[in-house]
Order: structure tokens, then C-alpha cells, then sequence
């Protein structure tokens, strides 16, 4: 009797106080973690709105709520309120072609043989997430690198290890030519078979097919991978876009369409000549010289592209690179590059001047004469509808990403275009439903800048709070994390 009159005490005195601890356990979890983000000119490229005295409600990593104050009106109640100023607010960047992993490209010895090595070390990789993420990039996919290096950094990423980027990937790229950490090269169908199969169960999303593929081998790898589940895209040459977007590839890389196949008459024999010499890299603007864009394979390929929606990044950045190979300083001044580790920063510029040795002042200047040819480009598959998205091929965004914006402006589309291209353009890209727009349900990736970048895109030069699934990160404490990677040799 005496135990079960202290249990019905026991009860009586939970049930009188069960008011005040309802009120004590729901309160905290309905605000624990919601942030008011207010003050704001919000800017949504999707719909091109423009937003001033806006705010936004986080809460688990999603915008809860946003809206525009108006006098005598109460904005939502939240554990923490960030003032933003009057200054500008839009959604996190998203890089589409970004080699997250990779390490700097140098010569190693393999079987008595040079070969190149892009092989990466994780120390490396960590400091090109963080200076990536300190530069407005919220998300990115790695086109192609080590399978096994990917899979690491997702896991610590989404572990909240290891700041940086939301990463999806390819792996090793399908290609002849053996390049250490990047390549492979299957003998038989089974071969090819067996390293998909390897690279689906260590997370890829696309198998990536490479330039030295033989048609045949195109389409077995195409084949192969929608039998697999897994996507496909390919950065081609000889073989041309136009037959790769036959066999339904997914997404093309690189304005290096460079296949004789799209041109036409005595352009497509002069060129064919030119291209006997497999060591000779002028093609990289020759190519250029020679299209025509009103041509029939032109057309088709346009037309095929966008009834396909086939997904296509440029990478416009990549073809300066070349043709300006003797001249990067001017583009890309030193005090820039604090986006590499010191081990890259002492090497990118020897790299792309070395796919140039043999080029000549002429050869240099009849290149830099193309790049509004290339620009033209993107132009006219913009205007054909079909998807385009923004990316940087190297290992860390920064002054490459505005560069590439700045480009694609240079090439005729708007301001909100552009940052329509880079922001929800990026996550439509990836397949990413809730990326890319400051809209409710979504997930939080904003970034906050002094200056508006509608009326000048180097205004995002000028970010200084990067949001990412809700965890806010102030730029400089970023950069300051950066000092304690520095020291790496590689």
C-alpha cells in the first residue's frame, strides 16, 4: 500500500505541473535553433526579384519563412536575430565543374615511365573547400577525380568536419591516356563493366568520358552507365558532340566542341590536316577560326541539344587560360590566389603555359582573336534553350568563378541572367529541387555582400557572410582557418 501511494503522489505532482513543463520542453525546441535574418535587400535570380527592408526566418538548415517588413507589422519571433543592414542578400553560389580533390598536376614515374599525376592529399583538399566556401560557393560537383577522395570529403562535409562545399562527383575519367589519380582505361566490356560498377558503390553520380575515346567506346560507356543507373558526361574531341547527344548523353563539358565532324566543306579538310600532328594544340582556338554557327551541323546540334535539355558547362575560363597561357598575372594577379595552397599556387600558371610552349607571339594573338567566337558560343546555346550552367575546372572557385561570370556577361546575357545561371541554373544542373532560390522549404545557402551585384558582378568580390544548410560563417574566420593548412608538402 505505502508504494502505491507514493506513485499516485509521484503522479498527482506531474500532473500539477504538467503546464509549466510542456511550456519549458516545447519552447526551446520551437526556437532553439531559428535565426531571423532581417534588414535585408533580398535578391532572387530565379524570378528576378528584388526584395528591399526583406528577411528571412531559418530554422534545421531550411528557410522557414521570408517575407518583407512593413510598418506596424511584427516580425517572427526567433532565438537569434541577425541585422543585415540594407545590405544585399541572395543564394549561395553553386560551381559545376569544380576538381575539389585533385592535387596540382606534375610528373611521376611510373613502370620506368613519366606520367602525370593529379593525385590529391586530403590536407589539400580541405583547404580548397574552405577558401572555396569563403568565396560565396555553397555547392559544387567534381566532374571527375579519385572516387575515394570524393567519398572521404562528402562524408567529413556532411559530417561538419570539414567546412566546405556540398559536393556531388564523378570518378576517375575513361580515358587511354594514363594520368595518376585520374584516369583509367578498361581493356573489355566487362572491364568497363566491373570499374562502374566500383565507382556507383563509392557514391558517383555520372561516369565521365574522356577525349582520347573512340566512338565506339562512347557509346559502351553511355550504355553501360544508364544499365548501372548512374548518369553520363563527357568532355569529347574528335568524336562530336552531335553523336554523343544521339546516344543520349547527359551533360557535355568544355567550349572545345573541337570535332572535324561540325564543320564543313574545305574548313573540315583544312582542319583535319592540321590535326595529324596529335601534339600540336592550336586546334584549342583553330577550331574556332573555322565554325561556322549558321552552318547544318551547327544548327542541328543546337536544336538536338536543347529538345534533349542536355545539360552544358563551358568552362569559358578554361579557353582563356589557353589562349592568355604567357599572360595570367594581368588576369589573375597574385594577390588573388590565396584561394590555392601554396603547393597549386606555385604551379597553375606553368601548367597552362606549358600546353602552349611551342605557340608563337602570332600564335598567341590569332588565339586571344577567338575568344569572342567562344563567347558566341555560349550565346547562341543560351538562346536555343538549352541548359547552361556555371563552372571553373580548377581545384578552388574564387577569382575564376567571377571571372567566368564576368564572361558570360561579356557574351550578351543580363545581370540576373548570369547570376540566374550560377545560382538555381546550378542546382537544376545537379538535380537539386530545393538549392538554388531564397524561397520557404528550401534549403539555407545565402550569402550576404556589401554591394549589389546587378549593378556590377564584382560586387561579389565583396561577400563577407557565407550561410550554408543554416550554419553561418563569417569570411574571415574562413580565411583564418586557412593559415593552420598552409604548411602541406606534397
Amino acid at each position: 500500500m505505502k508504494t502505491l501511494h507514493v506513485k499516485k503522489s509521484v503522479a498527482l505532482c506531474l500532473m500539477a505541473l504538467w503546464p509549466a513543463l510542456q511550456a519549458v520542453a516545447q519552447a526551446p525546441v520551437e526556437l532553439a535553433q531559428s535565426v531571423l535574418y532581417h534588414n535585408a535587400t533580398l535578391l532572387n535570380p530565379a524570378t528576378e526579384q528584388l526584395v528591399q527592408d526583406g528577411w528571412l526566418l531559418v530554422k534545421e538548415g531550411r528557410i522557414l519563412q521570408m517575407g518583407q517588413q512593413q510598418a506596424n507589422t511584427k516580425l517572427p519571433e526567433a532565438s537569434k536575430t541577425v541585422d543585415i543592414k540594407d545590405q544585399y542578400l541572395m543564394p549561395g553560389l553553386i560551381d559545376v565543374h569544380l576538381h575539389l580533390t585533385a592535387g596540382p598536376h606534375r610528373a611521376e614515374m611510373q613502370d620506368g615511365k613519366p606520367v602525370i599525376s593529379v593525385k590529391g592529399h586530403s590536407e589539400l583538399t580541405r583547404y580548397h573547400a574552405i577558401s572555396t566556401l569563403a568565396t560565396g560557393v555553397t555547392t559544387a560537383f567534381s566532374p571527375a577525380g579519385e572516387p575515394e577522395a570524393n567519398a572521404e570529403y562528402v562524408a567529413q562535409q556532411q559530417a561538419g568536419n570539414w567546412p566546405g562545399p556540398k559536393l556531388k562527383y564523378a570518378g576517375f575519367v575513361f580515358e587511354p591516356t594514363p594520368v595518376l589519380g585520374g584516369s583509367v582505361y578498361p581493356k573489355d566490356e566487362a572491364s568497363w563493366r566491373a570499374e562502374i560498377a566500383r565507382q556507383k558503390q563509392l557514391g558517383v553520380h555520372y561516369i565521365k568520358l574522356y577525349a582520347g575515346l573512340s566512338k565506339g567506346e562512347v557509346a559502351l560507356g553511355v550504355r553501360l552507365a544508364k544499365e548501372a543507373g548512374l548518369k553520363t558526361l563527357a568532355h569529347l574531341d574528335s568524336v562530336s558532340w552531335q553523336y554523343a547527344a544521339d546516344l543520349g548523353i547527359d551533360m557535355l563539358t568544355h567550349a572545345l566542341p573541337t570535332s572535324a565532324e561540325l564543320l564543313t566543306g574545305d574548313t573540315k579538310q583544312a582542319y583535319l590536316l592540321e590535326r595529324k600532328n596529335p601534339y600540336d594544340s592550336r586546334y584549342l582556338y583553330r577550331w574556332f577560326d573555322y565554325v561556322d554557327y549558321d552552318s547544318e551541323p551547327m544548327q542541328k546540334l543546337f536544336s538536338t541539344l536543347a529538345r534533349q535539355q542536355t545539360r552544358v558547362d563551358l568552362t569559358l575560363v578554361a579557353n582563356e587560360l589557353f589562349y592568355f597561357g604567357r599572360d595570367l598575372n594581368s588576369l589573375y594577379p597574385e594577390e588573388n590566389m590565396w584561394v590555392f595552397h601554396p603547393e597549386n599556387r606555385s604551379r597553375w600558371r606553368a601548367f597552362f603555359a606549358a600546353l602552349s610552349y611551342d605557340w608563337s607571339k602570332e600564335d598567341f594573338a590569332a588565339a586571344q582573336r577567338q575568344m569572342p567566337k567562344v563567347k558566341q558560343l555560349l550565346k547562341r546555346l543560351y538562346d536555343a534553350g538549352v541548359p547552361l550552367a556555371i563552372g571553373t575546372d580548377l581545384s578552388a572557385s574564387g577569382p575564376f568563378y567571377l571571372r567566368e561570370l564576368l564572361l558570360t556577361q561579356q557574351a550578351g546575357l543580363t545581370h540576373w541572367q548570369v547570376l540566374k545561371l550560377a545560382t538555381s541554373g546550378g542546382a537544376e544542373h545537379l538535380g537539386l529541387t530545393d538549392y538554388g532560390q531564397l524561397k520557404t522549404g528550401y534549403v539555407a545557402d545565402f550569402i550576404v555582400l556589401d554591394a549589389n551585384p546587378l549593378k556590377d558582378l564584382n560586387a561579389l568580390n565583396t561577400v563577407h557572410t557565407v550561410v550554408q544548410q543554416g550554419k553561418a560563417w563569417s569570411v574571415d574566420e574562413l580565411k583564418a582557418q586557412l593559415a593552420s593548412l598552409s604548411n602541406l608538402k606534397l
